[in-house]
């Protein structure tokens, strides 16, 4: 009998997960068709018709949308719920993908790219959202560094996927395949997750300071989106043109280094579900510039290259899992949750996009040693960043079983350590109210 009831409570206490890969999936569905474009491009460009230019506008058209309309969406957001904003994100990406699958010019192709990332930018910033009022303590954090690994997860699999069926189906086919899981999922999560109590939103507060932790973590977050994305894109030119690498080589190459950021926030999940304190993973960020050196070293063994290449994306994944950690204790206020997170996405997709041509020009004027200099000085950025607002959070570590009165009935906590220091009170009813 005791026995059972002990097995009871570690169900109980273990819950909150399930919430968690739902909302986690949801994430990587819309990051897959993110990266839906790519591998689906020769095609493309054969049968529209499209310059290199047109098709980078249409692959990068949904992260120019979160670097334009981040922080309103945040806002948008708050006052519709993170949750309805979930599942309707979803849906308009299905749509989208669907209106995409059956363009027959760049115009309407560039259109439901542009919608796409609208509902591309709702779950982004509605996810850690929920995720945060389903959660807390060591459990929160796990669950929003987990968060930090769909977008890479969702471009991985949309590369492997999308290029094995490449010879197979026809672009139409492959589009309209990355519209069903963002349908589905959309069903599911109405039907998985518990409806959460609405709060109520409050009047605008003109408080100094209310969004420098928000600022801090977003400047941090496109510091190091920048890297990660600008060294995957130089590191095939490089690799082809001065190692004499086989464009399939390369590729493999490539796609092993994209992997890696996975693995970082799958590191920094697990640490921080066992109670690793934050500001502890941010000195691991000094790998990335020393890394860079023999990733790009043409005397180098090409097996060592990839090896120091794939450290650096796992050393940033880690990272931007560990931003997404932050957030709650970012904001003095749950409710504030909404608009931090756009600006996270705003600010990331500004970094997103100026990553390639800012490490061109570099590369350009210094050569390819210049890689390990503009690392340091934008990855050396985000790390400070992120431990200041670590710092500034509060590092204590208080132990016990919290619960958020968001969370769902019979949804309990693990005891543990609060690896983030001081969160958001969301277990102080007061802090709720305006």
């Amino acid at each position: 009998m005791h026995d059972r009831k002990r097995g009871s409570q570690r169900r109980a206490l273990t819950s909150p997960w399930k919430y968690a890969l739902a909302t986690w999936l949801a994430g990587v569905l819309a990051a897959i068709g993110l990266g839906a474009v790519s591998p689906a491009g020769p095609a493309l460009r054969s049968s529209l018709g499209l310059s290199g230019g047109a098709l980078a506008w249409a692959t990068s058209s949904i992260t120019a949308v979160s670097a334009v309309l981040g922080i309103p969406a945040g806002w948008w957001v708050r006052r519709f719920g993170a949750q309805r904003a979930l599942s309707w994100g979803l849906l308009v990406m299905a749509v989208a993908a669907a209106v995409s699958a059956t363009a027959g010019s760049w115009g309407l192709l560039l259109g439901s790219r542009i919608a796409e990332g609208v509902g591309y930018l709702l779950v982004f910033v509605a996810g850690p959202v929920v995720l945060t009022g389903m959660t807390q303590g060591a459990v929160r954090s796990a669950a929003l560094a987990l968060w930090g690994t769909c977008v890479p997860t969702g471009l991985a699999i949309a590369a492997a996927t999308g290029g094995a069926l490449a010879s197979w189906w026809t672009w139409h086919q492959w589009l309209a395949l990355t519209a069903l899981g963002p349908l589905i999922m959309a069903g599911v999560l109405t039907t998985v997750l518990p409806r959460l109590p609405r709060t109520a939103v409050p009047r605008a507060h003109r408080e100094a300071g209310t969004w420098n932790g928000a600022l801090r973590l977003g400047v941090a977050y496109g510091s190091l989106s920048l890297v990660g994305v600008a060294v995957v894109m130089v590191l095939p030119p490089f690799l082809t043109e001065h190692r004499q690498a086989t464009p399939a080589v390369a590729g493999t190459v490539v796609a092993v280094v994209c992997l890696g950021s996975a693995v970082g926030g799958l590191v920094a999940s697990w640490l921080l579900r066992r109670g690793a304190a934050l500001a502890s993973l941010v000195p691991l960020g000094a790998l990335m510039p020393v890394a860079c050196l023999p990733a790009f070293s043409a005397e180098l063994p090409l097996a060592i290259s990839g090896g120091a290449a794939t450290l650096v994306l796992v050393v940033d994944g880690l990272l931007i899992s560990a931003v997404f950690a932050a957030v709650p204790a970012s904001v003095s206020r749950p409710e504030h949750l909404d608009v931090a997170n756009g600006i996270l996405n705003q600010l990331g997709g500004v970094g997103i996009l100026m990553g390639p041509p800012v490490f061109g020009l570099v590369i350009a004027a210094a050569g390819w040693g210049a890689v390990a200099a503009a690392t340091l000085v934008f990855g050396g950025l985000g790390a400070v960043l992120l431990l200041t607002t670590a710092r500034a959070s509060g590092t204590g570590s208080p132990s016990g079983v919290s619960r958020s009165p968001d969370a769902p009935d019979g949804v309990g906590m693990r005891e543990g350590p609060e690896p983030i220091g001081k969160a958001a009170d969301v277990s102080n009813p007061d802090s709720r109210r305006p």
